[in-house]
């Protein structure tokens, strides 16, 4: 079986070094966060095809990017292909990106009266729309029972949301990374994590001509950012080197990231049933409340990568 493995990766080397060593692989990445662990552990070397990133600093750009063809292969959040799906995109997904959920989480201010989800009631809070924080602040205020009318609600993106934060002018944030640790570290109450109440999930999304005309390149792509996923999660000290290279690249503050990545222990796997499963609640919700038509979420996503991303686990270790 070992053997077998290793001919299959060897015909897959040579057939993209024969057939496809001209082409070119589009990635959007989002805030050098997929190159930074690529260069870090050093899995772009003797690329068989050339390789362009694109970066980009939100999920919704991205998505736009891969639906008019601009992009081959994009790493998002789960809301905007599934927003895009619902309008018959051509965009399949064709990985899931994994991290801990913590890193997702609604926050009020330090100095505040509010130490559960049932004080919200008649607060401030700041959210952005479509997206993983208006999801996980509805969701739990339904968990717990509190109406959601029951807050005044103000749409700011996540950087906004922060400051507004720090600045008194809202109560609660719904926000993720980096701005979880931050405001963590600078003494925020953590109310609720996305843990339980949404998936959260992040994709690996292909335009549909390139998962026809690109399939090798991006099987390829994607076995390498697993490898370097899995690199960082080898050694507390890779994960370090991971957080340093991305800082320096976007000028971020190391100790924040550090202390995100840490946590955070992102990895890339196969897509399966769970998965879709999750990603169809996402779009409940979302059509829930008018920003979407419903659909089965199942036919945004392409599955035939899987076997590539589970050999190059196996292969590993």
């Amino acid at each position: 079986m070992r053997y077998l493995k290793q001919l299959a990766a060897g015909v897959l080397a040579t057939s993209i070094s024969l057939a496809a060593a001209a082409q070119t692989l589009v990635v959007g990445d989002q805030s050098y966060n997929a190159r930074a662990v690529m260069e870090a552990a050093g899995v772009l070397e003797d690329l068989p095809y050339t390789l362009e990133w694109k970066q980009f600093t939100a999920g919704s750009p991205v998505a736009e990017a891969l639906n008019v063809g601009s992009l081959d292969l994009g790493l998002l959040g789960d809301a905007p292909p599934l927003f895009l799906g619902a309008l018959g995109a051509p965009i399949k997904v064709v990985a899931v990106s994994r991290q801990n959920l913590e890193g997702v989480a609604i926050l009020a201010r330090k100095d505040s009266d509010i130490h559960s989800l049932a004080d919200l009631k008649g607060k401030r809070a700041a959210i952005w729309k479509g997206s993983w924080s208006q999801q996980l602040l509805f969701s739990a205020l339904d968990k717990a029972g509190v109406p959601r009318d029951a807050l005044e609600l103000r749409y700011l993106s996540a950087l906004d949301a922060s400051h507004a934060l720090d600045g008194g002018s809202v109560d609660v944030i719904a926000t993720w990374e980096p701005y979880v640790t931050q405001q963590e570290r600078q003494g925020a109450r953590v109310l609720a994590t996305a843990e339980g109440i949404i998936p959260a999930q992040s994709f690996v999304v292909a335009n549909a001509k390139a998962v026809q005309e690109k399939r090798a390149q991006i099987a390829d792509f994607l076995q390498r950012l697993k490898k370097a996923r899995q690199w960082t999660l080898s050694d507390p000290a890779h994960t370090e080197a991971y957080a340093d290279a991305w800082a320096k690249r976007t000028r971020a503050d190391g100790d924040i990231a550090r202390a995100w990545f840490a946590r955070a222990r992102t990895d890339l796997a196969p897509l399966n049933a769970q998965v879709i499963t999750d990603a169809q609640k996402t779009v409940d919700f979302f059509a829930g409340i008018g920003l979407i038509k419903g659909y089965p979420a199942a036919s945004l996503f392409d599955t035939s990568f899987s076997a590539a991303l589970q050999d190059s686990a196996v292969t590993q270790h």
